[in-house]
């Protein structure tokens, strides 16, 4: 079964754009080889809520992709970054699949009763 995941990563914003951008794609590129790759979402720079490294700013981007089970992409992501100087934080999340509900199965809507006694409303 395919697992999906979602990596979120902070560069350090104080490097230039051309080098972010390479480090952008590396990612992608080692995404591309390890796993299966869907998008990259680019949140752009942004300030820290506080200082990580003496550093007031980050640029942002969103990962999103799936594993097969026995690849282990997490610890090769976390290998990856910790060996990495530009990165300031990440975080990779299992992405959950939202529940679809059949209509069928779900029976009829719950409509609220209102009753009024006296001035009280009940539901």
């Amino acid at each position: 079964m395919k697992q999906k995941y979602e990596t979120i990563v902070i560069f350090d914003g104080s490097l230039p754009d051309d080098t972010i951008q390479k480090e952008n794609t590396a990612f992608e590129e080692f995404l591309k080889t390890n796993a299966e790759f869907e998008k990259t979402d680019v949140w752009g720079k942004r300030n820290l809520a506080y200082q990580i490294r003496k550093k007031k700013a980050g640029f942002y981007f969103l990962y999103n992709y799936q594993d097969q089970s026995e690849k282990n992409i997490s610890g090769k992501i976390e290998k990856h970054f910790k060996l990495n100087d530009s990165v300031l934080r990440h975080l990779t999340v299992i992405r959950e699949t939202p529940k679809v509900i059949d209509p069928k199965r779900a029976g009829p809507p719950k409509i609220a009763e209102e009753s009024v006694e006296e001035g009280n409303i009940s539901l």
